[in-house]
């Protein structure tokens, strides 16, 4: 079987991708949640997991909005995506679990890092790839998931800095909160 090259992507497919992406995503986080010591990072990683329902949301707005306000199809049931498995976009997107794939043993440093370097890849690909179509659709999807990416990624960035440094004298407790 053929499969469909990246470009011809339909705007669904697109955003079934995303939202399996976001999936395995969710998968990481609640897997290093679970082999975390008790602490800060592993509620970190819960909050990050509970995250993911959010994310997924916001997909489905950005496709109401691009739509036209019409409302997310049960993905499920959509014929048009009953095979994206196969795509060539989710061939692609699959890079980005060598992330999500990678074991941490329960090393703090190591999955917070990790999951940064998610978010900067994720960003990256997106950035990447939202030129490569001629739908406006996709590229307003990805343009606005990878500016969503590079803003997780900071604040990982910002929460290892924390984690690594310890926080400045003139802000003790009151860091990461801000």
């Amino acid at each position: 079987m053929a499969r469909t090259p990246v470009k011809k992507t339909t705007f669904l497919e697109a955003v079934a991708a995303c939202i399996q992406h976001e999936k395995e995503v969710f998968q990481f986080y609640f897997r290093q949640a679970e082999e975390l010591p008790e602490g800060p990072v592993k509620k970190l990683f819960y909050q990050l997991a509970e995250d993911v329902e959010e994310h997924i949301k916001m997909i489905g707005e950005i496709y109401s909005q691009v739509q036209g306000g019409e409302g997310l199809p049960n993905l499920k049931m959509a014929s048009e995506v009953q095979k994206f498995n196969s795509t060539s976009l989710q061939i692609l997107m699959r890079r980005l679990d060598r992330n999500t794939a990678t074991a941490t043993r329960g090393n703090e440093i190591e999955a917070v890092s990790l999951a940064t370097r998610e978010h900067e890849d994720a960003a990256a690909f997106y950035t990447r790839m939202k030129d490569k179509f001629e739908d406006k659709g996709i590229q307003v999807l990805f343009g606005q998931l990878a500016n969503f990416q590079e803003e997780c990624r900071l604040l990982l960035e910002s929460y290892s800095t924390y984690m690594t440094q310890g926080t400045p004298a003139s802000q003790p407790s009151a860091y990461w909160e801000e």
